[in-house]
């Protein structure tokens, strides 16, 4: 079992990575590029995180928000995604992450999300945080 984040730190470390990421310009116009905007809904904890692809932000939301594409899941789980290490096919088939709306948004973000992984286990690693690594 790997670490599970509070809901505070999801919303810093997921909105960090998207803010690093406007300072590259080579994400710059990856991201840019991809349309849609993906509601992050976890459990354990309970925490919704909105993401902008193309306006590159990432913040806490509610659950009742307006998105292309709605993701469920735990907290580990969205921790590990961030990571590199969930496989996101197998997490929907088997069960163990639900997705609602629509599956074009979220097929056109994956790839770019993966580029925004370095990120995202930096911002861990400068603050302190081996404890959410995996």
């Amino acid at each position: 079992m790997s670490p599970s984040p509070s809901a505070e730190d999801l919303y810093k470390f997921i909105g960090l990575t998207f803010e690093q990421a406007k300072s590259d310009p080579k994400l710059v116009e990856k991201l840019s590029g991809t349309e849609g905007v993906l509601k992050v809904v976890t459990t354990e904890p309970n925490g919704v995180v909105i993401i902008d692809i193309p306006g590159m932000t990432a913040v806490q939301g509610s659950a009742d928000a307006e998105s292309d594409c709605t993701l469920r899941m735990t907290g580990e789980f969205a921790n590990r995604f961030w990571q590199g290490d969930l496989n996101l096919l197998l997490s929907v088939t088997s069960g163990a992450i639900g997705i609602e709306g629509k599956m074009a948004t979220l097929a056109r973000a994956i790839p770019a999300a993966k580029e925004l992984f370095p990120t995202y286990i930096k911002l861990l690693t400068d603050a302190g945080r081996a404890d959410l690594l995996v």
